[in-house]
């Protein structure tokens, strides 16, 4: 198993490989990420802002769906405390790509967490939840 610490994206995807671990740290713009093939797990937390997220989640994400095709259990941990439009739009994709194989019998657990005076990402979860009929546990109780 590869584990991985990066400091940013484009140096990350080089060292994400077959049964593989990858942790991208935070910076003031884009999030920490954990991505963890031997765990199903993969965790976003911070701010996602910067202006092009598709180009910083694309590898990470493309592996997570890759690597875990077959598995029965996806676990998905979101706990922003800001995004943008450019994340949204790869978070569309990612619920979109949850709901099918909870379609197809995936137990895909999805956490969804902020700070909880921060309702505006809280109802973005919601919404989340609603538009793509996934069940999100949510969770208030976060320290960025």
């Amino acid at each position: 198993m590869i584990t991985h610490y990066a400091t940013n994206a484009t140096l990350a995807h080089q060292f994400i490989s077959k049964r593989s671990e990858l942790t991208i740290e935070p910076t003031v713009n884009t999030p920490f990420l954990r991505y963890s093939c031997a765990h199903q797990l993969l965790m976003i937390k911070g701010s996602s802002v910067k202006p092009d997220m598709h180009e910083f989640y694309h590898n990470a994400l493309e592996t997570f769906k890759t690597e875990l095709r077959d598995s029965g259990r996806l676990k998905v941990y979101l706990c922003f405390k800001d995004l943008n439009t450019s994340t949204a739009k790869v978070l569309f994709d990612l619920f979109k790509y949850l709901r099918t194989r909870a379609l197809r019998g995936t137990d895909v657990q999805v956490v969804w967490g902020a700070e909880v005076t921060n309702q505006e990402m809280i109802e973005t979860g919601r919404d989340f939840s609603e538009i793509y009929e996934l069940k999100f546990r949510f969770l208030t109780d976060l320290d960025f």
